[in-house]
């Protein structure tokens, strides 16, 4: 099965018991491009992914025959699901559910899903999303000693680590701290855009606590269906970056999502702190440039190591 490059090129399952809202899932699809079929139990979404290879099934955490985490674990017994490593031939599960706790979002994820959608689904976030999956990413591993043959660039990199170090130190207020430690990755990678955004796994809301552009920007709330880079980090729990989106062919399907942004390439951090996914740094590029080098990647991998800490060295994280 190769991997699609466009919605009309790409085979959807639904799996939902519930006519109504199957119904409207389904049209709402066909609409857009996709290649639709519907199951209305566990066991026949099964016999579908085994004929049919979708590239993706929406599936019903509480189908009555076999639950979401049952559905993926006889899946991947079968070999039919995908992961990171194994795509081809596979399909990528997103488990719907109407509740967005932590535990159930957790449960699906270690089951294997791909994704987990909160019901009622949003058409718009769920084409985002799909579209999301379909486009040409890098996942980048965390921070390790990486090429310096550069020796200009890396001495370029070193200054600037040095003064984010330094600004980490200072005994100011967070926000300050915040504000301008994405100053700094800000003018590292020539970035249109860079901010930190707070968020719980399985949220459909963000906020956004820091923001080169604007200083006072603390609080602003983010509608996250609208953001789905955002949502895939918070999954993944990995630096993800996507070069060149003007190029994508996929990026064609969501188009009217973004004319209003300038950028051609982004990367999404995710900050740890403690043991928890916290948020992310979204940093954004001008049209004008269309990947990331190693360096800046690496360099904004260092940076939200030291957000984390200066979110963390709060006594009250949740009110920077």
């Amino acid at each position: 099965m190769s991997t699609p490059t466009h919605p009309s090129e790409t085979r959807l399952l639904l799996a939902e018991e519930t006519q109504f809202v199957s119904d409207k899932l389904r049209d709402s699809l066909l609409e857009r491009g996709f290649q639709v079929q519907v199951a209305k139990s566990g066991a026949e979404a099964a016999e579908i992914v085994r004929s049919w290879r979708p590239h993706f099934v929406l599936y019903d955490m509480v189908m009555s025959d076999l639950v979401g985490p049952a559905f993926l674990k006889k899946l991947k017994a079968d070999g039919f699901l995908a992961d990171d490593k194994n795509h081809a031939g596979r399909s990528h599960v997103f488990v719907m559910s109407s509740h967005n706790s932590t535990a159930n979002v957790k449960e699906c994820l270690r089951a294997g899903a791909s994704d987990y959608l909160v019901k009622p689904v949003k058409i718009e976030a769920l084409v985002s999303r799909l579209i999301l999956h379909l486009q040409t990413k890098r996942q980048i591993s965390d921070v390790k000693v990486g090429d310096t043959s550069d020796s200009g660039r890396a001495l370029h990199f070193m200054h600037l680590t040095e003064l984010m170090l330094r600004e980490s130190l200072k005994l100011a207020p967070a926000q300050t701290a915040l504000y301008n430690l994405v100053g700094m990755l800000s003018l590292a990678t020539d970035a249109v855009r860079v901010s930190v955004i707070e968020t719980n796994l399985g949220a459909s809301e963000g906020t956004v606590r820091a923001s080169n552009d604007k200083k006072d920007i603390d609080g602003l709330k983010l509608d996250l269906t609208k953001y789905p880079e955002v949502m895939f980090v918070m999954r993944s729990e990995k630096t993800l970056a996507l070069d060149n989106l003007k190029a994508d062919t996929t990026m064609a399907a969501i188009a009217d999502q973004i004319k209003s942004i300038s950028f051609n390439a982004m990367l999404v951090c995710p900050i740890r702190v403690g043991s928890d996914i916290w948020g992310v740094v979204s940093v954004r590029l001008p049209e004008s440039k269309k990947i990331l080098s190693d360096f800046e990647i690496r360099f904004a991998q260092l940076t939200t190591h030291v957000i984390a800490n200066v979110i963390a060295r709060e006594p009250a994280r949740k009110a920077l």
